[in-house]
């Protein structure tokens, strides 16, 4: 889709000013989320994200839910596009339009970005009247915290690592989940020979990025994946365990066909669901789709931490900024942080997003058993927590889309060697003033 802006951004200030409240005193601006008549008192809130698949719909509509119960309106600005990249662009347009939203999803590296601009209100008195040192996992409050300042209400925590398989078909053939890539390649073979894909996959960059940064966590380690992502010692991308990763990684997408096919996740997932294929790597907001459709991850579908993985948590972590503007909206930007990161928003946000809560004090015994072992995970001492770079958890934009490009020309040019896709994966995540 080509990214645009929506047309409420296009409409004058002076005379966005004076229909809102008018709209909502008929009876609520069109397009809000939210459910229920708007209350009497209830004050709007501008929401710019990128949830439009049908789980992210529904878990945007529980935290609307949530904050008119609280007296704030959710006025939504979805902004459609793969990992967000159209709704970043939506952002800046409206910030130089000075027309910023109230509430932005700013994630990772791009949260910090703004933060060190000046264009994020501190959180800390929401912070400290809720106690979140005490509540949030130490590595999620790490994710919010810029310079001493509490820059973003946290949301949810989503699995990377994730190796979601169809049960009625592995039950029909009477296959175990892979938990190794020896078992995955028996299991693919057994596949391929019945006529099944063994693999949903997709050739968008991001996609392939998705599943690379997780094979590559299975082949280096945890230790390494630090050096390569977090420390981005450009040596260290001449490893030879990045060149097992990169060789796994062609290895996956020849089980998928040579037609190289570009689509969207839900697409892929949809693929999953409808027994086409029997696998895909993909974060665990792949679940929350599938629930959303119906689907039992009980009955229909099953996780594990894709081979070479277990005890690890590669993670990203949605999160909402609150933006500074001439409205001076401040006092109703702190509630929204305050519902968000309160309890029951996080349990029902979650339960739907396929997330898990960023609050290590809660029971999460109501969750699946996908979402329990991704929490548990992220819980357990001594686990590898390590930051996604395909979601902006390491990397910045730039850097994103750069490493995405450069596994895409690999994995589209089959005569490329894999070293020589090491090399520029050393190129373009180098740090600065980092080892030559």
């Amino acid at each position: 889709m080509k990214d645009s802006l929506p047309p409420r951004a296009l409409l004058p200030t002076l005379l966005r000013t004076l229909l809102f409240p008018l709209l909502a005193w008929l009876g609520g601006i069109p397009g809000v989320v939210g459910v229920g008549p708007v209350h009497a008192q209830a004050l709007p809130v501008d929401v710019l994200h990128w949830w439009t698949s049908a789980s992210e719909r529904r878990a945007a509509d529980q935290l609307s839910a949530h904050l008119l119960a609280n007296g704030v309106q959710w006025k939504d600005a979805a902004i459609p596009g793969g990992g967000g990249m159209a709704a970043v662009k939506v952002l800046k347009s409206r910030v130089l339009m000075g027309d910023p939203p109230d509430v932005a999803q700013l994630i990772g590296t791009t949260l910090t970005d703004w933060a060190d601009g000046g264009l994020v209100l501190p959180l800390n008195t929401v912070a400290t009247r809720q106690k979140w040192t005490q509540g949030l996992f130490p590595t999620v409050m790490d994710l919010v915290t810029y310079k001493g300042e509490v820059v973003a209400a946290p949301l949810g925590i989503h699995r990377i690592n994730t190796l979601l398989y169809n049960r009625r078909l592995f039950a029909r053939l009477g296959l175990p989940p892979p938990k190794t890539w020896d078992e995955f390649e028996v299991v693919a073979r057994k596949l391929s020979g019945m006529g099944i894909k063994p693999l949903a996959w997709s050739d968008e960059p991001w996609q392939m990025a998705t599943v690379f940064e997780s094979v590559l966590l299975g082949e280096a380690g945890p230790a390494l994946y630090r050096e390569l992502i977090v420390q981005r010692k450009s040596t260290a991308w001449m490893d030879p365990r990045v060149e097992q990763a990169l060789t796994r990684l062609r290895w996956l997408r020849n089980t998928s066909g040579d037609v190289p096919v570009e689509r969207t996740w839900p697409d892929a997932a949809r693929e999953l669901w409808n027994d086409g294929a029997a696998m895909m790597i993909m974060g665990d907001w792949a679940k929350g789709e599938l629930m959303a459709w119906g689907a039992s991850a009980e009955k229909d579908f099953g996780c594990v931490a894709v081979p070479g993985t277990q005890h690890m948590h590669l993670y990203s972590v949605d999160t909402f900024a609150m933006l500074l503007s001439a409205r001076q909206r401040e006092a109703t930007q702190e509630k929204v942080a305050e519902v968000l990161a309160g309890a029951p928003a996080q349990l029902a946000y979650n339960r739907i997003k396929g997330s898990v809560p960023v609050r290590r004090d809660m029971d999460v015994s109501s969750l699946d058993a996908c979402a329990r072992d991704s929490w548990a995970t992220f819980a357990a001492p001594r686990s590898a927590r390590v930051p996604s770079l395909a979601h902006r958890m390491a990397a910045d934009e730039a850097t994103k889309d750069a490493v995405a490009q450069a596994l895409w020309r690999y994995l589209s040019n089959p005569r490329m060697e894999a070293t020589e896709t090491q090399r520029r994966l050393a190129a373009v995540i180098r740090a600065p003033n980092a080892d030559h």
